[in-house]
């Protein structure tokens, strides 16, 4: 069996102190990932310097877009390049959500069986200015592959068909909706119930405005 090499892909934009406290928590998992790979676009001022101070078992790769570009490259650029270095298995991370200590190790068990795996268990944290809210489990529904985006890993062939298809993509907006319209009706895929992440609503979130209320009553 070839060992795995475990990929994660960050895209960040305008946020290098969520991004470092990502970084952080990817990096003290039970199973480090073998490459953390951040992305950075729509400023020409790189914020390189939020993580390059860290250490850590896990290789960190900067890559950076100085001008503003479609959802769809905020993805693709760093899955195109942890694909060209070889990993075997992928974990689609957001730099504004939190991951619990077994995040990956507990997604690498779902991707023994299958091909791709998302969860609809996540805890739910809520902040805006002079005010937090936290549920400890909710069933995440805002997101169209079925479960939290965060929670989303996959393998190689998986990852190979999901570049394509993102890469020749005219007619959806997001890129998780590519993903689970597109890409995952031609593979393995597995609805977790692991709950290792938690989801993030914060100034600045979009997609989940019309969920919070419900998740919250």
């Amino acid at each position: 069996m070839i060992p795995a090499k475990v990929g994660v892909m960050v895209p960040t934009f305008n946020r290098p102190d969520l991004l470092r406290s990502c970084v952080l928590q990817l990096a003290a998992q039970s199973r480090a990932p073998d490459v953390i790979c951040v992305h950075q676009n729509g400023h020409p001022q790189s914020y390189q310097w939020a993580i390059e101070d860290l250490r850590s078992a896990s290789r960190l790769v900067w890559l950076h877009t100085p001008q503003k570009i479609d959802q769809h490259q905020w993805y693709a650029v760093p899955l195109r390049h942890l694909l060209g270095i070889g990993c075997t298995h992928f974990f689609w991370a957001d730099h504004d959500d939190l991951y619990l200590r077994d995040h990956v190790a507990r997604g690498l068990d779902d991707l023994k069986g299958h091909d791709f795996s998302v969860s609809r268990q996540c805890g739910l944290l809520f902040t805006r200015a002079a005010d937090f809210r936290y549920a400890h489990e909710v069933a995440f529904t805002s997101h169209a592959p079925g479960g939290m985006c965060s929670t989303m890993c996959f393998n190689r062939r998986f990852a190979e068909q999901l570049l394509e298809d993102i890469s020749a993509d005219t007619t959806h907006q997001y890129t998780d909706n590519v993903l689970a319209h597109v890409t995952m009706p031609r593979f393995r895929c597995h609805l977790s119930d692991r709950r290792t992440c938690i989801y993030h609503s914060h100034e600045g979130s979009v997609t989940s405005h019309g969920w919070l209320d419900k998740a919250f009553q």
